[in-house]
């Protein structure tokens, strides 16, 4: 696996490649952002990569991040990714890119390094158990993007 990022006006995009035979649902992707300047507020979206061989017409998923001074908050959450005729509503021909917003607005209020983690909760409703493994996910990633105050 490896990290991609990219940077235009000011928006930070960090990127993680998984494995061709699916996400393990056990497993984190973390990202790291090390903030260096003064206090400035973001908004947090998950980009999703898929193609059709992804299964659902949703995804779940278990969040996390942390701040430097360690405070920590996880939430689960959940997004349509289909309408219900089946039509994909991310962008894209082959694989489609879904931007799923996280946090709406969150202060990057310390210098220093934040972390955020996700991972796939994803299970379909006849069974009890999850499937091991998510098929069809290409890349998973983070955007912040800075929030312009007049």
């Amino acid at each position: 696996m490896f990290l991609l990022v990219g940077c235009s006006d000011k928006r930070v995009l960090l990127f993680e490649e998984l494995p061709e035979e699916g996400w393990n649902q056990e497993q984190w992707v973390a990202f790291s952002y090390n903030h260096r300047l003064p206090e400035k507020e973001v908004s947090l979206s998950w980009v999703l990569r898929h193609d059709d061989d992804y299964p659902f017409s949703n995804i779940h998923f278990i969040t996390a991040w942390r701040n430097p001074k360690g405070v920590e908050k996880i939430d689960t959450i959940s997004y349509v990714l289909a309408q219900p005729d089946g039509r994909w509503l991310g962008k894209g021909l082959y694989i489609k890119e879904h931007l799923l917003p996280f946090e709406e607005r969150f202060l990057l209020d310390e210098p220093g390094a934040y972390q955020f983690r996700i991972r796939p909760a994803v299970r379909t409703t006849e069974k009890l158990v999850a499937e091991k493994t998510l098929q069809g996910i290409h890349q998973i990633g983070i955007a912040l993007n800075p929030i312009l105050h007049d």
